[in-house]
């Protein structure tokens, strides 16, 4: 077959010689050969790109995204960032914990205020609380019926979390400073003591009915027991008798501060509320051993508490609050039942012995913040080391001892490790607020809030709070208003 060409005038006429027709599978072949050879430069700049892209930096944001930037500042890319700071004992990180729905915490800044958040995106709303002067000894209380009692302006005052008028229930004159407050278990008795400021004058205790509060503000009227502050010890309110009826209403366990205005505790003394005019502290557990009691179980009076405490160096890079971190930690663990008439301290068993006279400072083991779960069976804590140099960090973990049978036959278990973090401070909630339920413990971890459950060793992030917090409680939510419309912490 040939191909047409025109003739051109006046030339001779050209013959050419037949070409083959194209071989149909070399076209393919070579066709493939093109797309294979396109995809794999397109495959190249998209590596290119890939790693153009991971080298560029990341920046953290103030609500836990973290952004892709361009040399130019253009954002990338936006994706939340949820650390978990507690690792389980393998080294893996924490499984995932889902936090209930309609649940929210309450916690205190050292800026002096109180906010309530959820985990379900909303953004913290600042609680009402006028005169609120925030005191690491003075932990503000949720009471039964839902109202939060704190120390303000020469007095402590009740509020709703979530919304209300405050109210001041209990006034002092406003040289004292308040140094204690504890209520009763079913929340129908307040305690409270009092120190002069300039260090000269009196101690003085006192006592009343939650109930005469609300009415009209307990004062001198609540006074119970006074002592001058020259003349040591310096008694506060450490708790009221756990239980319930009469004996717990009117009895209070007492510590000494030695004049410490902070959360300090050496000794412990009981006081009966029912011979007001003629009680007298007496003595549980002696102070000159630097021996101070840590924590009461909700059942049975067991007394957890430390034979031997110790002044820890206090971290030279900010990642402890500046109000605890030069405080006495506790090196060693014992409990032991409070019963008897009069009241005594039985023999104790010992759940972590005291170290004495180590070569390195790094060795000593410290406890923090021991807590009781509501139904007493499970202690937990956090046990941390030091290192022996600036910047003196701190290395933590979180501890359970399982607590079996009541008075002369508890039995407490040895303690387990139920996670490391990698946090540099991490601290559960108050006493009387951070637990959500038996199973599920609230806490702090550097700038953000959780939950751990003592039993999986789960975690649930919260909310963020971009400085320390204190869980205060864990409460029913309650009208918390969208992102658009909360109060920003």
């Amino acid at each position: 077959m040939t191909q047409p060409v025109s003739s051109q005038p006046d030339q001779p006429e050209q013959h050419h010689q037949a070409q083959p027709l194209p071989n149909k599978h070399e076209e393919r072949v070579s066709h493939t050969s093109i797309f294979a050879l396109l995809a794999l430069v397109g495959l190249l700049l998209i590596l290119f790109t890939g790693l153009l892209i991971g080298n560029l930096p990341q920046v953290t944001q103030p609500d836990g995204t973290q952004q892709t930037l361009t040399k130019q500042g253009t954002a990338l890319a936006t994706s939340t960032v949820t650390p978990t700071p507690l690792l389980a004992p393998g080294g893996n990180a924490a499984a995932s914990l889902q936090f209930p729905a309609g649940h929210a915490v309450v916690y205190e800044t050292q800026d002096n205020k109180i906010y309530v958040t959820s985990a379900n995106g909303s953004l913290p709303q600042l609680v009402n609380t006028p005169g609120y002067s925030y005191n690491s000894a003075v932990v503000p209380i949720l009471t039964p019926s839902g109202d939060l009692l704190y120390s303000g302006d020469s007095g402590v005052w009740s509020t709703g979390i979530f919304g209300g008028t405050a109210k001041q229930i209990v006034t002092f004159p406003a040289d004292q400073v308040i140094t204690s407050l504890a209520l009763s278990r079913d929340g129908s008795m307040l305690a409270w003591s009092t120190e002069p400021q300039n260090g000269v004058g009196s101690v003085k205790l006192y006592a009343g009915s939650l109930s005469d509060a609300m009415v009209s503000p307990l004062g001198e009227a609540a006074l119970v027991y006074q002592q001058p502050a020259e003349d040591c010890p310096c008694l506060r309110v450490f708790s009221f008798l756990g239980g319930s009826g009469k004996q717990a209403d009117n009895t209070l366990l007492l510590t000494d501060d030695r004049g410490d205005h902070r959360a300090v505790r050496y000794g412990l003394w009981s006081f009966d509320l029912g011979q007001r005019d003629s009680a007298q502290p007496q003595p549980l557990l002696a102070e000159e051993e630097q021996q101070g009691p840590l924590a009461l179980a909700p059942e049975g009076n067991m007394l957890l508490y430390s034979s031997y405490e110790g002044v820890v160096p206090a971290p030279t890079d900010g990642s402890t609050p500046e109000d605890i971190d030069a405080l006495s930690y506790a090196n060693s663990l014992y409990v032991a039942p409070i019963g008897g008439k009069p009241l005594v301290l039985n023999p104790a068993q010992v759940i972590l012995p005291a170290q004495h006279e180590l070569s390195n400072s790094a060795e000593y083991h410290w406890v923090a913040t021991p807590l009781f779960s509501p139904d007493g069976h499970t202690l937990i804590y956090v046990e941390f080391s030091s290192d022996a140099l600036a910047p003196f960090s701190r290395h933590s973990a979180l501890y359970t001892v399982q607590m079996k049978g009541v008075g002369g036959q508890l039995r407490a278990g040895n303690p387990q490790l139920l996670a490391t973090t990698t946090a540099q401070y991490i601290e559960p909630g108050t006493e009387s607020g951070a637990w959500l339920d038996n199973s599920t413990l609230t806490f702090y971890a550097d700038r953000a809030l959780y939950a751990v459950n003592i039993h999986t060793g789960a975690v649930a992030s919260i909310a963020q709070t971009e400085t320390y917090a204190r869980v205060l409680a864990v409460v029913k939510q309650e009208g918390l208003k969208g992102p658009e419309k909360s109060s920003v912490v």
